[in-house]
């Protein structure tokens, strides 16, 4: 944990350059230097003046140049903050930020276990699941679970609010209740259809697969037997379908053209009653 409450201030800003006068500017003094002194002496000398007062000139010349050079380039006025000048930049004092607090529990219903923890997490929730039927079964892998119910679970060791999710597998029906029994689909009665017919009516279930069989033994299907009729269907109708997605239908089916007959296998054709002999 940081021991510091704030941030230590930046270091201050760099003061501003200040401008020196401008015949202290260095191109001024050496200016000054390379022209004054011939300009000076020349007028000087050409003048009507006595020989001592061209001297006298000529060394004053040298002097005053000499004096602006010393002048100009070894003194350093130090800089001073006006008051127009802007004072340093300052950062505010950094102080860690809560979490934010969550606003409602997301709707979680439907989605599957790994995803409701997803979405949970985001909005500020941990989650707990248990199973919502009454098999008691543990949610090794998330990804096969959906989510019936959820419910809130308070507080847990001071951290972020919980919700407790009933779940099911995937594939399996929400039960009416939370710990109530799966409420498996029931065989429905197929008896009568064409087999085309019996199809369709059993795709709600969820079988695994319809297997077509001649309810004659001495009658093969066809290839296309959707108009044949179902004399026969195992499981019986009424009958509760656990895990149908693992689960055949078998139907018995018989000629368009032909009864049904009163028992699976029949002979369609009855054998022929062997000619004593004479």
């Amino acid at each position: 944990m940081d021991s510091y409450r704030y941030a230590p201030p930046p270091p201050p800003l760099p003061p501003p350059p200040v401008s020196r006068p401008w015949w202290r500017h260095p191109g001024v003094v050496v200016g000054a230097l390379v022209v004054l002194p011939p300009v000076e002496i020349g007028l000087a000398w050409v003048s009507p003046w006595s020989r001592r007062r061209k001297v006298i000139a000529t060394v004053l010349a040298v002097v005053w140049t000499l004096l602006l050079v010393l002048r100009g380039g070894s003194s350093e006025e130090k800089p001073t903050m006006s008051d127009d000048a802007p004072a340093p930049r300052s950062t505010p004092a950094v102080t860690p930020s809560a979490s934010p607090s969550p606003t409602g529990p997301p709707p979680l219903v439907g989605k599957r276990l790994t995803e409701a923890k997803r979405v949970a997490s985001a909005a500020g929730f941990d989650v707990v699941s248990h199973d919502a039927s009454d098999q008691d079964a543990e949610q090794w892998d998330a990804s096969s679970w959906k989510v019936c119910f959820q419910t809130s679970a308070g507080q847990r060791n001071g951290g972020r609010p919980s919700l407790d999710l009933g779940v099911v597998r995937a594939e399996v029906p929400c039960p009416a209740a939370d710990g109530e029994k799966i409420p498996w689909p029931r065989m429905p009665a197929v008896t009568g259809m064409t087999f085309a017919r019996a199809g369709e009516a059993l795709k709600p279930v969820g079988f695994r697969k319809v297997e077509p069989e001649s309810a004659y033994s001495d009658v093969e299907l066809p290839g296309v037997a959707d108009p044949w009729k179902v004399c026969f269907q195992d499981p019986e109708p009424g009958q509760e379908i656990e895990n149908p997605q693992y689960r055949t239908v078998y139907l018995k089916l018989a000629p368009p053209d032909a009864p049904c007959p009163d028992q699976p296998y029949a002979r369609l054709r009855p054998e022929p009653t062997p000619t004593p002999a004479s």
